[in-house]
């Protein structure tokens, strides 16, 4: 099994989002015994978060005390370690929807602190990746749809083979030193230009 190397503890940015109380104290003297970085946050300002590595946030409050958190779920700013003192299935419910990237529960232990907060930078970490490979794809299928439709064109006006309207493509963009794509979004653009709207080729006024 090959090694994976913790970030360093002392570079990692944690804020705790929760109301004063006993249990944010206590969880603020463990955060700060480790050695992570730690401030506290009440109410949750968003504009923060993005300085934050890891944000703990107390569920539960938030919901019952109607305090806004916003907070991007599909591209967070920070890792998200949810804390939860009881298992009411509306809080964890919240959770899901939040996509927490690790739990914690209360009352406040030392054990685990750590442990979830290297988990949730990891799960993070693993979102922002598959996110970005994910928006990489839907680009090339994008481009892919693009250039298809361009070699339809070129095949119906020229009445040319697909491979011939692939190589009139890859010929002017290497001519104009841009990519096929490029080319292929002109001749859509020109082919609807020169439509009436509806696919055809418009009809010359009388």
């Amino acid at each position: 099994m090959s090694k994976i190397a913790l970030p360093n503890i002392g570079d990692i940015r944690v804020l705790l989002v929760q109301p004063p109380c006993e249990e944010r104290d206590a969880l603020l003297r463990i955060l700060k015994r480790v050695g992570f970085l730690t401030e506290v946050n009440w109410p949750p300002v968003a504009a923060i978060f993005e300085y934050a590595d890891v944000v703990f946030v107390a569920l539960r409050q938030i919901s019952e005390e109607n305090v806004k958190f916003s907070w991007n779920a599909e591209v967070p700013p920070a890792a998200l370690v949810a804390l939860l003192d009881f298992e009411n299935p509306a809080i964890v419910n919240e959770a899901m929807k939040l996509n927490a990237h690790a739990v914690v529960g209360m009352p406040i232990r030392s054990f685990g602190v750590m442990a979830n907060t290297f988990i949730a930078l990891k799960n993070h970490q693993l979102q922002i990746t598959l996110s970005q490979q994910s928006a990489k794809l839907r680009a090339r299928i994008e481009s892919q749809k693009i250039v298809d439709q361009a070699k339809s064109i070129l095949m119906r006006a020229k009445n040319i083979s697909e491979a011939e309207a692939h190589k009139t493509l890859r010929s002017h963009a290497m001519n104009k030193r841009i990519s096929i794509e490029q080319v292929a979004k002109s001749v859509v653009s020109a082919e609807e230009i020169l439509s009436d709207g509806n696919g055809t080729p418009a009809t010359p006024a009388s």
